[in-house]
Protein backbone atom coordinates (compact mmCIF):
# COMPACT_ATOMS: atom_id res chain seq x y z
CA UNK A 1 0.00 0.00 0.00
CA UNK A 2 2.78 2.16 0.70
CA UNK A 3 4.68 1.45 -2.35
CA UNK A 4 1.66 2.39 -4.39
CA UNK A 5 1.22 6.08 -2.59
CA UNK A 6 4.91 6.20 -3.68
CA UNK A 7 4.36 4.88 -7.04
CA UNK A 8 1.05 7.59 -7.77
CA UNK A 9 3.05 10.65 -6.26
CA UNK A 10 5.65 9.51 -9.06
CA UNK A 11 6.43 10.81 -12.41
CA UNK A 12 5.11 9.49 -15.26
CA UNK A 13 8.34 8.43 -16.40
CA UNK A 14 9.32 7.21 -13.39
CA UNK A 15 6.60 5.02 -13.16
CA UNK A 16 7.40 3.87 -16.35
CA UNK A 17 10.32 2.76 -14.83
CA UNK A 18 8.62 1.12 -11.86
CA UNK A 19 6.40 -0.72 -14.02
CA UNK A 20 9.41 -2.27 -15.99
CA UNK A 21 10.67 -3.36 -13.12
CA UNK A 22 7.93 -4.98 -11.83
CA UNK A 23 7.56 -6.41 -15.06
CA UNK A 24 11.26 -7.41 -15.14
CA UNK A 25 10.26 -9.69 -11.58
CA UNK A 26 7.32 -10.97 -13.36
CA UNK A 27 8.89 -12.20 -16.40
CA UNK A 28 11.51 -14.12 -13.80
CA UNK A 29 8.80 -15.56 -11.69
CA UNK A 30 6.79 -16.55 -14.50
CA UNK A 31 9.52 -17.44 -17.46
CA UNK A 32 12.04 -19.40 -16.00
CA UNK A 33 13.20 -22.90 -16.15
CA UNK A 34 10.11 -24.30 -16.03
CA UNK A 35 8.30 -22.42 -18.23
CA UNK A 36 10.97 -23.39 -20.82
CA UNK A 37 10.53 -26.96 -20.41
CA UNK A 38 7.02 -26.63 -21.02
CA UNK A 39 7.20 -24.79 -24.44
CA UNK A 40 9.62 -27.25 -25.23
CA UNK A 41 7.20 -30.07 -24.23
CA UNK A 42 4.31 -28.63 -26.03
CA UNK A 43 6.75 -27.62 -29.14
CA UNK A 44 6.72 -31.29 -29.52
CA UNK A 45 3.87 -33.01 -27.91
CA UNK A 46 1.12 -34.19 -30.57
CA UNK A 47 -2.26 -32.91 -29.31
CA UNK A 48 -3.47 -34.92 -32.77
CA UNK A 49 -2.87 -38.30 -30.46
CA UNK A 50 -5.86 -39.49 -28.91
CA UNK A 51 -4.00 -42.31 -26.88
CA UNK A 52 -0.87 -39.79 -25.83
CA UNK A 53 -2.95 -37.36 -24.78
CA UNK A 54 -4.80 -40.28 -22.67
CA UNK A 55 -1.51 -41.87 -20.88
CA UNK A 56 -0.40 -38.05 -20.32
CA UNK A 57 -3.55 -37.61 -18.33
CA UNK A 58 -3.50 -40.35 -16.59
CA UNK A 59 0.05 -40.17 -15.76
CA UNK A 60 -0.40 -36.98 -14.38
CA UNK A 61 -3.62 -37.56 -12.46
CA UNK A 62 -2.12 -40.65 -10.79
CA UNK A 63 1.04 -38.24 -10.37
CA UNK A 64 -1.39 -35.72 -8.25
CA UNK A 65 -3.29 -37.96 -6.05
CA UNK A 66 -0.18 -39.54 -4.84
CA UNK A 67 0.93 -35.64 -4.01
CA UNK A 68 -2.03 -34.26 -2.02
CA UNK A 69 -1.99 -37.63 -0.07
CA UNK A 70 1.38 -36.88 1.01
CA UNK A 71 1.47 -33.45 1.40
CA UNK A 72 -1.98 -31.87 2.10
CA UNK A 73 -3.22 -32.15 5.89
CA UNK A 74 -6.92 -32.17 4.30
CA UNK A 75 -6.82 -34.11 1.31
CA UNK A 76 -4.83 -37.26 3.55
CA UNK A 77 -8.14 -36.50 5.54
CA UNK A 78 -10.59 -36.00 3.23
CA UNK A 79 -9.19 -39.49 1.05
CA UNK A 80 -8.30 -41.31 4.09
CA UNK A 81 -11.09 -44.48 3.73
CA UNK A 82 -10.37 -44.64 0.13
CA UNK A 83 -7.72 -46.50 -1.78
CA UNK A 84 -6.27 -43.53 -4.53
CA UNK A 85 -4.41 -46.31 -6.20
CA UNK A 86 -7.43 -47.56 -7.94
CA UNK A 87 -8.16 -44.05 -9.42
CA UNK A 88 -5.97 -44.74 -12.75
CA UNK A 89 -7.87 -42.51 -15.31
CA UNK A 90 -10.11 -39.62 -15.43
CA UNK A 91 -13.11 -41.69 -15.67
CA UNK A 92 -12.20 -43.17 -11.79
CA UNK A 93 -12.68 -39.84 -10.15
CA UNK A 94 -15.92 -40.62 -9.87
CA UNK A 95 -15.21 -43.20 -7.45
CA UNK A 96 -13.70 -39.85 -5.18
CA UNK A 97 -16.07 -36.87 -3.46
CA UNK A 98 -16.71 -33.80 -4.98
CA UNK A 99 -14.60 -30.72 -3.63
CA UNK A 100 -17.52 -27.99 -2.79
CA UNK A 101 -17.06 -24.47 -2.65
CA UNK A 102 -17.59 -24.47 0.99
CA UNK A 103 -15.61 -27.29 2.05
CA UNK A 104 -12.74 -25.18 0.21
CA UNK A 105 -13.41 -21.81 2.16
CA UNK A 106 -13.46 -23.68 5.47
CA UNK A 107 -10.84 -25.93 5.42
CA UNK A 108 -8.30 -23.78 2.77
CA UNK A 109 -5.33 -23.21 4.87
CA UNK A 110 -5.15 -27.28 5.70
CA UNK A 111 -5.33 -27.99 1.84
CA UNK A 112 -2.08 -25.83 1.26
CA UNK A 113 1.72 -27.71 0.71
CA UNK A 114 3.57 -24.38 0.76
CA UNK A 115 3.78 -21.50 3.04
CA UNK A 116 2.92 -18.09 1.81
CA UNK A 117 6.07 -16.71 1.83
CA UNK A 118 7.32 -19.20 -1.06
CA UNK A 119 4.35 -19.31 -3.07
CA UNK A 120 2.28 -16.86 -5.73
CA UNK A 121 -0.98 -15.34 -3.65
CA UNK A 122 -3.86 -15.15 -6.01
CA UNK A 123 -7.35 -14.51 -4.66
CA UNK A 124 -10.26 -14.77 -6.08
CA UNK A 125 -12.79 -11.98 -6.83
CA UNK A 126 -14.89 -12.78 -4.14
CA UNK A 127 -18.79 -12.64 -6.51
CA UNK A 128 -19.93 -15.55 -4.37
CA UNK A 129 -18.58 -14.24 -0.70
CA UNK A 130 -15.39 -13.68 1.05
CA UNK A 131 -12.33 -13.78 -1.73
CA UNK A 132 -10.74 -16.97 -0.75
CA UNK A 133 -6.70 -16.67 -1.23
CA UNK A 134 -5.12 -19.92 -3.60
CA UNK A 135 -1.46 -20.54 -3.06
CA UNK A 136 0.45 -21.73 -6.47
CA UNK A 137 4.15 -22.93 -6.87
CA UNK A 138 6.61 -20.99 -9.16
CA UNK A 139 6.53 -24.54 -11.13
CA UNK A 140 2.79 -24.56 -11.14
CA UNK A 141 2.50 -20.80 -12.98
CA UNK A 142 5.01 -21.16 -14.86
CA UNK A 143 3.47 -24.03 -16.39
CA UNK A 144 0.35 -22.32 -16.79
CA UNK A 145 1.98 -19.24 -18.34
CA UNK A 146 3.36 -21.95 -20.66
CA UNK A 147 -0.07 -23.09 -21.49
CA UNK A 148 -1.23 -19.57 -22.60
CA UNK A 149 2.08 -18.68 -24.58
CA UNK A 150 1.59 -21.79 -26.79
CA UNK A 151 -1.77 -21.21 -27.60
CA UNK A 152 -0.97 -17.66 -28.47
CA UNK A 153 1.70 -19.26 -30.42
CA UNK A 154 -0.07 -20.77 -32.20
CA UNK A 155 -2.46 -18.13 -33.64
CA UNK A 156 0.88 -16.62 -34.85
CA UNK A 157 2.26 -14.52 -31.61
CA UNK A 158 5.20 -14.84 -29.79
CA UNK A 159 4.60 -13.65 -26.21
CA UNK A 160 8.27 -10.93 -24.92
CA UNK A 161 8.87 -11.21 -28.47
CA UNK A 162 5.93 -9.08 -30.43
CA UNK A 163 4.52 -6.28 -29.06
CA UNK A 164 1.57 -6.27 -27.33
CA UNK A 165 -1.24 -3.62 -25.85
CA UNK A 166 -2.89 -4.68 -22.20
CA UNK A 167 -6.17 -3.72 -21.08
CA UNK A 168 -6.79 -5.52 -17.79
CA UNK A 169 -4.54 -3.41 -15.48
CA UNK A 170 -6.38 -1.28 -13.01
CA UNK A 171 -3.52 -0.24 -10.36
CA UNK A 172 -1.08 1.56 -13.02
CA UNK A 173 -2.78 4.88 -13.07
CA UNK A 174 -4.33 6.73 -10.28
CA UNK A 175 -8.19 6.51 -10.03
CA UNK A 176 -8.16 10.65 -9.78
CA UNK A 177 -5.20 11.23 -12.23
CA UNK A 178 -5.83 14.77 -14.32
CA UNK A 179 -3.08 13.61 -17.43
CA UNK A 180 -4.86 12.05 -20.26
CA UNK A 181 -1.83 9.77 -20.00
CA UNK A 182 -3.88 6.34 -19.31
CA UNK A 183 -1.14 3.71 -20.32
CA UNK A 184 2.47 2.45 -18.90
CA UNK A 185 5.25 0.43 -20.28
CA UNK A 186 6.67 -2.81 -19.19
CA UNK A 187 9.84 -3.26 -21.29
CA UNK A 188 10.73 -6.34 -20.51
CA UNK A 189 7.88 -7.64 -21.68
CA UNK A 190 7.20 -5.30 -24.74
CA UNK A 191 4.41 -4.84 -23.22
CA UNK A 192 2.07 -1.29 -23.34
CA UNK A 193 -0.56 -1.77 -20.17
CA UNK A 194 -3.48 0.73 -20.64
CA UNK A 195 -6.04 1.17 -17.40
CA UNK A 196 -9.47 -0.22 -18.16
CA UNK A 197 -11.12 1.84 -15.21
CA UNK A 198 -10.44 5.33 -17.12
CA UNK A 199 -11.69 3.79 -20.32
CA UNK A 200 -14.75 5.72 -19.99
CA UNK A 201 -16.19 7.54 -23.27
CA UNK A 202 -14.60 10.77 -22.40
CA UNK A 203 -10.97 9.15 -22.67
CA UNK A 204 -11.41 6.92 -25.19
CA UNK A 205 -10.12 9.01 -28.16
CA UNK A 206 -6.77 8.91 -26.32
CA UNK A 207 -6.46 5.35 -26.23
CA UNK A 208 -6.97 4.85 -29.81
CA UNK A 209 -4.28 7.43 -30.87
CA UNK A 210 -1.90 5.95 -28.42
CA UNK A 211 -2.71 2.39 -30.25
CA UNK A 212 -2.50 4.51 -33.23
CA UNK A 213 1.52 5.67 -32.30
CA UNK A 214 2.17 2.54 -30.40
CA UNK A 215 1.32 -0.33 -33.32
CA UNK A 216 1.00 -3.58 -31.33
CA UNK A 217 1.07 -6.84 -32.53
CA UNK A 218 -2.05 -8.03 -30.49
CA UNK A 219 -4.08 -7.09 -28.31
CA UNK A 220 -5.48 -8.58 -24.84
CA UNK A 221 -7.62 -7.99 -21.68
CA UNK A 222 -10.99 -7.57 -20.92
CA UNK A 223 -13.35 -7.90 -23.91
CA UNK A 224 -15.73 -5.10 -22.22
CA UNK A 225 -12.88 -2.34 -22.63
CA UNK A 226 -11.64 -3.75 -26.17
CA UNK A 227 -15.76 -3.58 -27.06
CA UNK A 228 -15.86 -0.17 -25.98
CA UNK A 229 -12.94 0.98 -28.03
CA UNK A 230 -13.90 -0.92 -31.42
CA UNK A 231 -16.68 0.54 -31.13
CA UNK A 232 -15.80 3.98 -30.73
CA UNK A 233 -13.43 2.74 -33.92
CA UNK A 234 -16.52 1.74 -36.03
CA UNK A 235 -19.02 4.74 -35.22
CA UNK A 236 -16.18 7.05 -35.90
CA UNK A 237 -14.94 5.40 -38.58
CA UNK A 238 -11.56 5.49 -38.10
CA UNK A 239 -8.82 3.76 -40.31
CA UNK A 240 -6.19 2.33 -37.92
CA UNK A 241 -2.50 2.48 -38.91
CA UNK A 242 -1.63 -0.93 -38.03
CA UNK A 243 -3.47 -4.45 -38.00
CA UNK A 244 -3.02 -6.99 -35.23
CA UNK A 245 -2.16 -11.21 -35.71
CA UNK A 246 -4.93 -11.45 -33.08
CA UNK A 247 -6.85 -10.62 -30.23
CA UNK A 248 -7.05 -12.75 -27.13
CA UNK A 249 -10.06 -11.53 -24.10
CA UNK A 250 -9.59 -12.68 -20.49
CA UNK A 251 -11.31 -12.99 -17.50
CA UNK A 252 -14.47 -11.61 -18.73
CA UNK A 253 -17.12 -13.30 -20.53
CA UNK A 254 -16.92 -12.85 -24.42
CA UNK A 255 -20.61 -12.06 -25.98
CA UNK A 256 -20.96 -12.47 -29.67
CA UNK A 257 -21.90 -8.50 -30.52
CA UNK A 258 -18.47 -7.74 -28.44
CA UNK A 259 -16.23 -10.29 -30.89
CA UNK A 260 -17.81 -9.19 -34.34
CA UNK A 261 -17.60 -5.32 -33.17
CA UNK A 262 -13.51 -5.87 -31.88
CA UNK A 263 -12.85 -7.73 -35.05
CA UNK A 264 -14.27 -4.97 -37.39
CA UNK A 265 -12.76 -2.53 -35.85
CA UNK A 266 -8.84 -4.14 -35.84
CA UNK A 267 -9.57 -6.20 -38.91
CA UNK A 268 -8.45 -9.57 -37.06
CA UNK A 269 -9.64 -12.56 -35.49
CA UNK A 270 -10.35 -12.72 -31.76
CA UNK A 271 -9.49 -16.15 -29.83
CA UNK A 272 -10.63 -16.50 -26.95
CA UNK A 273 -9.35 -18.84 -23.80
CA UNK A 274 -11.05 -19.28 -20.46
CA UNK A 275 -8.98 -20.05 -17.14
CA UNK A 276 -9.69 -18.99 -13.06
CA UNK A 277 -7.62 -17.05 -10.18
CA UNK A 278 -7.77 -21.04 -9.06
CA UNK A 279 -6.08 -22.50 -11.79
CA UNK A 280 -8.50 -24.49 -13.48
CA UNK A 281 -8.11 -26.37 -16.51
CA UNK A 282 -7.89 -24.39 -19.55
CA UNK A 283 -10.42 -24.12 -22.31
CA UNK A 284 -8.94 -22.49 -25.37
CA UNK A 285 -9.89 -21.58 -29.06
CA UNK A 286 -8.22 -22.94 -32.58
CA UNK A 287 -7.28 -22.07 -35.42
CA UNK A 288 -10.93 -23.32 -36.16
CA UNK A 289 -12.72 -21.01 -34.39
CA UNK A 290 -13.68 -23.90 -32.38
CA UNK A 291 -13.12 -23.74 -28.21
CA UNK A 292 -11.00 -27.04 -26.95
CA UNK A 293 -10.78 -28.34 -23.54
CA UNK A 294 -7.19 -28.20 -22.91
CA UNK A 295 -6.33 -32.08 -21.29
CA UNK A 296 -3.05 -31.53 -20.38
CA UNK A 297 -4.09 -28.95 -17.98
CA UNK A 298 -6.44 -31.40 -16.00
CA UNK A 299 -9.47 -32.69 -15.93
CA UNK A 300 -12.99 -31.35 -16.53
CA UNK A 301 -16.07 -33.01 -15.86
CA UNK A 302 -19.89 -31.94 -16.96
CA UNK A 303 -22.35 -33.02 -14.32
CA UNK A 304 -25.81 -31.99 -13.51
CA UNK A 305 -26.80 -29.08 -15.00
CA UNK A 306 -24.35 -28.85 -17.11
CA UNK A 307 -21.72 -27.55 -13.85
CA UNK A 308 -18.16 -28.00 -14.38
CA UNK A 309 -15.87 -30.16 -12.21
CA UNK A 310 -12.37 -29.21 -12.32
CA UNK A 311 -8.68 -31.32 -11.18
CA UNK A 312 -6.12 -28.99 -11.90
CA UNK A 313 -2.34 -30.87 -12.72
CA UNK A 314 -0.72 -27.59 -12.30
CA UNK A 315 -1.73 -25.87 -9.24
CA UNK A 316 0.42 -27.78 -6.15
CA UNK A 317 0.00 -25.28 -3.84
CA UNK A 318 -3.75 -25.17 -3.60
CA UNK A 319 -4.64 -28.60 -5.07
CA UNK A 320 -7.97 -28.69 -6.13
CA UNK A 321 -9.64 -31.98 -7.27
CA UNK A 322 -13.38 -32.04 -8.29
CA UNK A 323 -13.47 -29.07 -7.61
CA UNK A 324 -17.13 -27.77 -8.17
CA UNK A 325 -15.99 -24.31 -9.13
CA UNK A 326 -19.37 -22.21 -9.86
CA UNK A 327 -19.24 -22.12 -13.63
CA UNK A 328 -20.30 -24.40 -16.64
CA UNK A 329 -19.53 -26.51 -19.41
CA UNK A 330 -21.57 -28.03 -22.24
CA UNK A 331 -18.81 -30.42 -24.72
CA UNK A 332 -19.89 -30.92 -27.65
CA UNK A 333 -21.32 -34.23 -29.15
CA UNK A 334 -19.97 -34.68 -32.19
CA UNK A 335 -17.77 -37.54 -32.74
CA UNK A 336 -15.73 -36.20 -35.30
CA UNK A 337 -12.23 -34.44 -34.44
CA UNK A 338 -11.84 -30.61 -34.96
CA UNK A 339 -10.91 -29.41 -38.86
CA UNK A 340 -7.56 -28.15 -36.48
CA UNK A 341 -6.63 -31.87 -35.97
CA UNK A 342 -6.43 -31.84 -31.72
CA UNK A 343 -7.93 -34.79 -29.96
CA UNK A 344 -9.08 -32.10 -27.19
CA UNK A 345 -13.38 -32.31 -26.57
CA UNK A 346 -15.30 -29.69 -27.74
CA UNK A 347 -17.04 -26.86 -25.99
CA UNK A 348 -20.59 -26.34 -27.20
CA UNK A 349 -20.71 -23.58 -24.63
CA UNK A 350 -18.96 -22.15 -22.00
CA UNK A 351 -20.89 -19.93 -19.10
CA UNK A 352 -19.34 -17.27 -16.43
CA UNK A 353 -19.99 -17.74 -12.39
CA UNK A 354 -23.09 -19.74 -11.07
CA UNK A 355 -24.33 -15.77 -9.62
CA UNK A 356 -24.55 -14.95 -13.49
CA UNK A 357 -28.32 -14.82 -13.92
CA UNK A 358 -31.32 -13.19 -12.54
CA UNK A 359 -33.83 -15.25 -10.53
CA UNK A 360 -37.25 -15.19 -11.62
CA UNK A 361 -40.16 -16.60 -9.54
CA UNK A 362 -42.02 -17.47 -12.69
CA UNK A 363 -38.99 -18.57 -15.17
CA UNK A 364 -36.55 -19.38 -12.48
CA UNK A 365 -32.58 -18.38 -13.39
CA UNK A 366 -32.22 -16.51 -16.44
CA UNK A 367 -28.32 -16.56 -17.44
CA UNK A 368 -26.28 -13.77 -19.01
CA UNK A 369 -25.82 -15.74 -21.80
CA UNK A 370 -29.40 -15.15 -22.80
CA UNK A 371 -29.69 -11.93 -21.31
CA UNK A 372 -26.47 -10.99 -24.03
CA UNK A 373 -29.24 -12.13 -26.97
CA UNK A 374 -31.22 -8.88 -25.94
CA UNK A 375 -27.91 -6.63 -26.33
CA UNK A 376 -27.17 -8.56 -29.54
CA UNK A 377 -30.29 -7.66 -31.11
CA UNK A 378 -29.89 -3.93 -30.02
CA UNK A 379 -26.30 -3.37 -30.54
CA UNK A 380 -26.46 -0.39 -33.07
CA UNK A 381 -28.71 1.60 -30.58
CA UNK A 382 -27.22 0.56 -27.10
CA UNK A 383 -23.33 1.21 -26.17
CA UNK A 384 -24.24 -1.43 -23.21
CA UNK A 385 -26.83 -3.14 -20.71
CA UNK A 386 -26.27 -3.99 -17.14
CA UNK A 387 -29.30 -6.42 -15.23
CA UNK A 388 -29.27 -5.71 -11.55
CA UNK A 389 -31.38 -7.57 -9.05
CA UNK A 390 -30.95 -6.58 -4.93
CA UNK A 391 -34.42 -8.50 -4.17
CA UNK A 392 -36.41 -11.17 -5.83
CA UNK A 393 -39.38 -10.38 -8.64
CA UNK A 394 -37.66 -6.95 -9.42
CA UNK A 395 -34.57 -5.85 -11.65
CA UNK A 396 -32.91 -2.25 -12.73
CA UNK A 397 -31.80 -2.24 -16.30
CA UNK A 398 -28.75 0.22 -16.75
CA UNK A 399 -29.01 1.04 -20.83
CA UNK A 400 -26.50 3.63 -22.12
CA UNK A 401 -28.03 4.64 -25.78
CA UNK A 402 -26.41 5.29 -28.48
CA UNK A 403 -27.64 8.81 -30.42
CA UNK A 404 -29.88 6.32 -32.27
CA UNK A 405 -31.32 5.39 -29.73
CA UNK A 406 -35.23 5.75 -29.94
CA UNK A 407 -37.98 6.03 -26.84
CA UNK A 408 -40.41 3.30 -28.74
CA UNK A 409 -37.27 0.27 -28.42
CA UNK A 410 -37.83 0.95 -24.16
CA UNK A 411 -41.76 -0.87 -25.21
CA UNK A 412 -39.83 -3.52 -27.42
CA UNK A 413 -36.87 -4.18 -24.83
CA UNK A 414 -39.87 -4.01 -22.12
CA UNK A 415 -41.83 -6.27 -23.77
CA UNK A 416 -38.62 -9.08 -24.68
CA UNK A 417 -38.26 -9.01 -20.85
CA UNK A 418 -41.52 -9.52 -19.52
CA UNK A 419 -41.70 -12.60 -21.52
CA UNK A 420 -37.77 -14.22 -20.95
CA UNK A 421 -38.58 -12.77 -16.39
CA UNK A 422 -42.66 -13.05 -16.91
CA UNK A 423 -45.25 -11.15 -15.59
CA UNK A 424 -44.77 -10.78 -11.74
CA UNK A 425 -41.28 -9.50 -12.74
CA UNK A 426 -41.18 -5.46 -11.82
CA UNK A 427 -38.47 -4.55 -14.71
CA UNK A 428 -37.51 -0.65 -14.52
CA UNK A 429 -35.48 0.35 -17.47
CA UNK A 430 -32.36 3.23 -16.44
CA UNK A 431 -30.49 5.41 -19.06
CA UNK A 432 -27.41 6.13 -17.91
CA UNK A 433 -24.28 7.98 -19.37
CA UNK A 434 -22.11 5.00 -18.57
CA UNK A 435 -21.96 2.08 -16.28
CA UNK A 436 -19.35 2.29 -13.24
CA UNK A 437 -16.32 -0.66 -13.25
CA UNK A 438 -15.60 -2.36 -10.53
CA UNK A 439 -11.83 -1.11 -8.88
CA UNK A 440 -10.16 -4.12 -11.10
CA UNK A 441 -11.67 -2.12 -14.23
CA UNK A 442 -13.89 -5.22 -14.83
CA UNK A 443 -17.52 -4.54 -16.35
CA UNK A 444 -19.81 -7.00 -14.42
CA UNK A 445 -22.82 -7.54 -17.25
CA UNK A 446 -24.96 -9.09 -14.67
CA UNK A 447 -24.93 -7.84 -11.05
CA UNK A 448 -26.98 -10.29 -8.62
CA UNK A 449 -26.96 -9.47 -4.81
CA UNK A 450 -29.40 -12.50 -3.98
CA UNK A 451 -27.09 -14.95 -4.93
CA UNK A 452 -24.19 -14.16 -2.63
Amino acid sequence: MVLMKVYYKSPIFMQNILTSVRGYQYKRQRNGKYYQREMDFYNKFDVTDEVAVQKYQAKELQRLLHFVVNHSPFYKEFYKNIDIRQIQTPDDLKKLPILEKKIVRNHIEEMYTISEKEAVVSHTSGTTGTPMKFLHTYEGIQRRNAILDDFKREHGFINGQMKKASFNSSEIVAADQQRKIFWRDNVPMKQRLYSSFHSQAENIHYYVKNLNEYKPISLDGYPSTLYEIARYINTKEISLDFKPIAIFPTAETLHPHYREEIERAFKCKVFNQYASSEGAPFVVECTAGNLHYHKLSGVIEQVEDDEMLITSFMNNGTPLIRYRIGDKINFSEEKEKCACGSAFPIVQSLEGRSTDYIESEEKGKVTAVFLSIISEEFKTSIVNMQYIQKKLNHVIVNIVPDSSYEEKIDNIILQKLIYTFGENMTIKLRKVPEIPKDKSGKFKFVRNHLAR
